[in-house]
């Protein structure tokens, strides 16, 4: 049997100032305008993401959390953006797969969180032996928990995130090398990868008219190449 696999993997961004199933006004839209030319022009934001419900839980009630700058996309198809949206935000920008992946992208690996959760023990155990006795080890170690993803909140049985087909590029030192990556506040651990005009694939707005702000902004319309642009609404036709 053949799996179909969506040809854009999307970040989505916003709602860290606009709660995703709040109503939209015109300030809203603005913010949203101004984080779109903000990555168009500046790339996608790399940060390390250090919040308590990023940890996963193991079977002893212990939890792990990574600690490196990473950049998330989801591999889910557009049909699905409206819920996707009402968890991370209803600013969808679109890349093809080959660009996350020639930046040594990956799908990450999903474990059980609390019940259940044997992979999390053995992952901690690891991370306190290495906290121990190796610091360079730890660092290629921590890359490593940058890809697990927890299925579900702790000791819960609906694994809400599963369904997400979620990639990370995360932070590694030979992506500055290259230039992929540039620093904006390395003691801080943020970064920026670069984007392209001709990397955006497609843009997913919050409604019809923060669509037509953006494209009518020649700040946006500069830094683009005909993508497709849809709004979360038009994304349940596809």
């Amino acid at each position: 049997m053949t799996i179909v696999h969506t040809k854009f993997l999307v970040h989505w961004t916003g709602k860290d100032f606009h709660s995703p199933i709040a109503a939209l006004d015109d300030n809203i839209r603005q913010k949203y305008i101004d984080r779109l030319t903000d990555i168009l022009k500046n790339g996608f934001l790399m940060q390390r993401n250090e919040e308590e419900k990023e940890r996963i839980y193991d079977l002893e009630g212990e939890w792990i959390q990574a600690s490196i700058a990473r950049t998330c996309f989801t591999e889910i198809k557009l049909s699905l953006a409206k819920k996707h949206a009402q968890t991370y935000g209803n600013l969808g920008i679109g890349v093809d797969r080959e660009y996350v992946i020639t930046r040594y992208g990956n799908p990450v690996f999903y474990v059980m969180n609390g019940n259940h959760s044997n992979i999390g023990i053995c992952t901690r155990k690891v991370l306190n032996y290495l906290e121990k006795k190796s610091t360079e080890m730890l660092a290629e170690f921590n890359i490593l928990l940058g890809y697990l993803k927890k299925m579900s909140e702790q000791n819960s049985d609906d694994l809400q995130y599963y369904d997400e087909l979620e990639w990370r590029i995360t932070h590694l030192t030979r992506l500055e090398q290259e230039g992929s990556v540039i620093p904006q506040d390395k003691q801080n651990h943020i970064y920026r990868i670069k984007l392209s005009k001709e990397d955006v694939k497609a843009i997913v707005f919050p409604d019809e008219r923060t669509k037509t702000l953006a494209l009518n902004n020649q700040n946006i319309i500069n830094q683009i190449d005909k993508p497709i642009c849809v709004t979360i609404d038009d994304c349940e036709n596809f």
